[in-house]
C-alpha cells in the first residue's frame, strides 16, 4: 500500500496527518471523521427501504371492497373444468382464447382447498381440480378478524367459496387475485 492511503490533509492548515490521529498535529484543529454524516445517510436509506418494503393496505382494502360489490359473470365453471383439467388441451388455441375470454371477469366458486399458505398480507391457495371446478391459484385478502381466522384454520380438503377477479392462467390454473372470502 501506499503511504498516502495512511495519510489525510487537515482542512485547516492543509498538512498530511495520519488517519487515526483525532487532531492534527500541525494546528491543533479537532479532525471530524464523517461518521455522523455516515450514520445520517445509513438511516436516510433505511427509512427509504422501509417505506418501500411495508404494504399499503388502502388500495387493497378498496379492491377487495370492489370484488364483494361487483356482479359476478356468468362463466361455466364446469365446461372450464374440462377444456383445463385436460393436460392435453392446455395448450391449445381454443384454451387461449378462452383464458382470453374470461380475464378481468368476476366469478364466485366452491372450490377445493389443496395447500394453503400465508403471506404478508394474504392467503395464497392452491386448489384441487374437480368436475365442477378448475384447479385455481387464489390470493385471498381477509376483510376482518372472523375471516383471518376462518383462513388460518383451513386444511387441504375444506371446500371454500370465493369470489374473485381472474387474471389469467398460470401452471394450467386459474390464478384469481384478489379474492374474498363469501
Amino acid at each position: 500500500m501506499s503511504q498516502s492511503s495512511y495519510l489525510k490533509v487537515c482542512k485547516s492548515c492543509g498538512e498530511d496527518f495520519a488517519k487515526t490521529v483525532k487532531e492534527c498535529p500541525h494546528c491543533g484543529k479537532k479532525v471530524q471523521s464523517g461518521m455522523l454524516l455516515m450514520l445520517i445517510i445509513g438511516l436516510g436509506c433505511l427509512a427509504l427501504v422501509a417505506t418501500f418494503a411495508i404494504p399499503v393496505n388502502k388500495g387493497q382494502t378498496n379492491g377487495m371492497q370492489k370484488i364483494a360489490a361487483a356482479p359476478v359473470d356468468q362463466i361455466n365453471a364446469a365446461e372450464l373444468a374440462t377444456l383445463l383439467n385436460n393436460q392435453s388441451t392446455q395448450n391449445s388455441p381454443r384454451t387461449q382464447d378462452k383464458v382470453k375470454e374470461i380475464t378481468g371477469r368476476i366469478v364466485e366458486w366452491d372450490l377445493e382447498v389443496f395447500v394453503s399458505t400465508k403471506s404478508a398480507d394474504c392467503y395464497q391457495m392452491v386448489t384441487k381440480p374437480t368436475a365442477g371446478a378448475p384447479g385455481t391459484l387464489l390470493k385471498v385478502y381477509p376483510r376482518n378478524n372472523k375471516e383471518k381466522n376462518y383462513l388460518e384454520n383451513i386444511k387441504p380438503g375444506n371446500t371454500i367459496r370465493v369470489k374473485g377477479k381472474i387474471t389469467g392462467l398460470q401452471q394450467g390454473r386459474v390464478k384469481i387475485d384478489p379474492a374474498v372470502i363469501i
